[in-house]
């Protein structure tokens, strides 16, 4: 017979993770090995059928608590802070079966964690910090029992009883994660942030947000105007994708197309491309002529404000041949890093000025 001091020693690491509705979940694998005082555990993968009385059938646990910290890590996994203090979540796994086929004793585990409106902010901001996001996953207990199903040999019958069995648990534990030699940390890159608020809508969000209304035709536009609308497109994709700084770069790039330096009062500003201006005044005459060429320069000023604010988070570098889209991507570089709102902002400032551009040209 067994005594009641027999224990259970589990281990926790992390496998994948998975996202269904609007909860992101953590699958881990569960080892427990069960240790008696002054023996020395199993650790060797053995067959059911060769199993002694030290192999269960099968091992319950009652009830555990999973607490997640979120942490944001530098790319190179060298340094990692907590976003807040306590837990970002706090969850439950109730009445877990584990079965017992070799030693250790194993499973898989979801941990699943509410992807409310906070915690998908904070997953955001710390992308958008050029960062990566960490979960620190530890498993505790308020019941540090669980109950082993042992097939123990009666000599007099010469028949297995099968016996419940109390264990005693070792918890807390913490779940290894995969980032070394931090193993503490579970980590997911930008990519993984992007494919859990894809699948939890939340870009569905972000559409509605924008409400973005390019020209559906460019058709007869000048040029100039047909490029930016391609750039805008370009730069509505980033957004969606979280690349907000080349977004603005994209947004900048745009203007570029439709612009040009013109020397006034001394100093190169940026004014209206000489084809747009033509084919715009070239609808009106008399009065209205006069009134769009005015418009036309406030336009020019607001494309110029526009500049500005773009360049608090983008300067270019210095000018060189581009033979490409991502070589002119590389042709800036990152003063301050843009958040979703001003990406999304300067988008919408963009997608105004061209889309005016557009009409008045039509007209």
């Amino acid at each position: 017979m067994f005594s009641a001091q027999i224990y259970a020693q589990i281990e926790a690491g992390y496998s994948r993770y998975e996202v269904k509705d609007n909860a992101l979940y953590l699958i881990i694998n569960l080892n427990v090995t069960i240790q008696r005082p002054a023996l020395q555990a199993i650790s060797t993968p053995q067959p059911t059928s060769q199993a002694t009385s030290q192999i269960p059938g099968f091992i319950v646990i009652p009830r555990f608590f999973y607490d997640v910290q979120l942490h944001r890590c530098d790319n190179a996994g060298i340094s990692c802070d907590p976003v807040s203090q306590g837990s970002v979540y706090r969850g439950e796994v109730n009445w877990l079966e584990i079965p017992c086929y070799t030693i250790p004793c194993s499973r898989e585990a979801k941990l699943p964690i509410i992807l409310d409106k906070e915690l998908i902010d904070k997953l955001v901001s710390i992308v958008e910090g050029g960062e990566r996001p960490a979960f620190q996953v530890i498993l505790s207990n308020d019941v540090p029992h669980a109950i082993a199903s042992m097939s123990l040999s009666n000599v007099i019958s010469n028949v297995n009883v099968d016996v419940m069995t109390p264990l005693n648990l070792n918890l807390p534990v913490p779940v290894k994660g995969n980032l070394s030699p931090a193993f503490q940390y579970i980590v997911l890159s930008s990519d993984d942030v992007k494919r859990i608020l894809n699948s939890v809508k939340y870009f569905e969000g972000v559409k509605v947000e924008v409400e973005v209304k390019l020209p559906e035709t460019t058709e007869g536009l000048p040029k100039p105007l047909v490029d930016a609308v391609k750039a805008l497109r370009a730069a509505f994709n980033d957004i969606n994708n979280l690349d907000f700084a080349s977004a603005v770069i994209k947004c900048r790039g745009a203007l570029e197309l439709i612009t040009k330096y013109e020397k006034r009062g001394g100093q190169d500003v940026k004014v209206l491309r000489d084809e747009i201006k033509n084919a715009i005044l070239s609808k009106y005459e008399g009065t209205a002529k006069e009134v769009y060429s005015d418009i036309l320069d406030i336009i020019e000023g607001v494309i110029r404000d526009t500049y500005r604010m773009m360049n608090k988070f983008i300067h270019p570098r210095e000018k060189g041949s581009s033979s490409s889209d991502k070589d002119k991507e590389e042709s800036y570089e990152i003063v301050f890093n843009p958040r979703m709102v001003d990406a999304v902002y300067i988008f919408r400032q963009t997608v105004d000025i061209i889309n005016y551009l557009v009409e008045l040209s039509r007209a």
